[in-house]
Parts: C-alpha cells; structure tokens; sequence
C-alpha cells in the first residue's frame, strides 16, 4: 500500500492521473478551506500540489475505495444549459478525485433545472466526462431540487449501496450548510456514514 501511494505521488507529480489522462490546467485545489470545516477528518495535510492523496479527502477515500464515495452537489444551470462557474469549480474537484481514487465511484446530484428537460445530474455527467470521468464511475441523483433533498436522498442511496461514508464536494460558502444537511440526514434514516469535505 505504501508502495503504491509512493508511485501515485510521483505520477501525480508529474500531471498524470492514475488513469494516464493529463490533469486539466483549471482543476481548482482540493483541501482544507483556509478555515477548519465542519466535519474535517483531522489528518494532516501533506502538501501533494493539490492531488490530495494524502490530505484528509484522499486518505478517507483510499481506507475504503469500494465503500466510500464522492459527492458532488449540483447548481442552478443557466437558462439555455450553461454551467455556471461554482458548479465547474465542483465539477473539476470532482474529476481530479475520481481520477485519483479511480474505484470510488462519483454520485453527481441534482435535479430538473429551469425549463429544461435534463437533470443537472445529467450536464454533470458531460461535464464529467469531459474532465476524464468514465460513465461507469459515476452514479446519478437527479430528483433533488435544494441542498436537503441532496442530502435526503444521496443518503438514502449510499445506504442501500451499503457504504460507510463519502466526500462531499461543494464551494467553501456551501460547505457548512451541506454538511449539516447531510449529517441531519444521516441521523434520520439511521444510516452510519461519515462525510468529509472536499473544497472547490
């Protein structure tokens, strides 16, 4: 195990994510906020240039790859499908974790947006794949129109999948109100999970 973080590192020093794709130049930092969040696992940081495989986001998701997940929340798409910049800011954060952790699979969640037909769950599944994300790793929520309903029913559907925790991806502004919604929500449906933010 030790071994192969070492070759990880150094592939992620390189620009290469353990999949061979190229990281993307605008792939926004993953971490701690410049605040201690809510939620925090507590390990330390160890400055791997944003890849954060050994920060506490990295190291939550390599303990236990196949029961533990990453969550992105979804955000108002634009009147005609555009993405706005908080939901590319999640979506890249998304992307380079995926790309680290390649056996965590992805829930992306978000319902109908505006007048349109398709799910933010569903722009987010392009925005995905193009970041370097197979279809295959992700898994989609695309009922929930607000941060509650998010944490409702992601957790709902990490409980039926048998999982023990997940990473939860949003901006810092959205992190602490996202975390509670999604403890509140645990402790509802008495599911045992934990949840650790990850920055956009």
């Amino acid at each position: 195990m030790r071994l192969r973080l070492v070759v990880s590192t150094a592939l992620l020093s390189a620009g290469i994510a353990l999949t061979g794709a190229v990281a993307p130049a605008d792939a926004a930092p993953i971490g701690p906020a410049p605040h201690t969040a809510a939620g925090s696992s507590g390990s330390a940081d160890f400055g791997s240039s944003g890849a954060d495989i050994f920060g506490p986001a990295g190291t939550f998701l390599y303990q236990n790859p196949g029961g533990r997940y990453i969550v992105v929340l979804g955000a108002k798409m634009g009147t005609f499908g555009q993405t706005p910049d908080i939901l590319n800011r999640r979506l890249s954060v998304a992307a380079r974790l995926g790309r680290t952790h390649p056996f965590n699979r992805i829930i992306v969640s978000g319902g109908d947006t505006w007048w349109l037909p398709v799910s933010e769950a569903q722009f987010m599944n392009v925005g995905l794949i193009q970041r370097g994300i197979g279809p295959w790793q992700m898994v989609n929520e695309g009922k929930s129109t607000s941060t509650v309903q998010n944490a409702a029913f992601t957790v709902r559907m990490l409980k039926a999948m048998g999982a023990d925790g997940a990473v939860i991806v949003t901006n810092g502004f959205h992190m602490p109100r996202a975390m509670k919604n999604f403890r509140d929500a645990a402790r509802q449906q008495r599911a045992r999970l934990r949840f650790v933010p990850a920055y956009a």
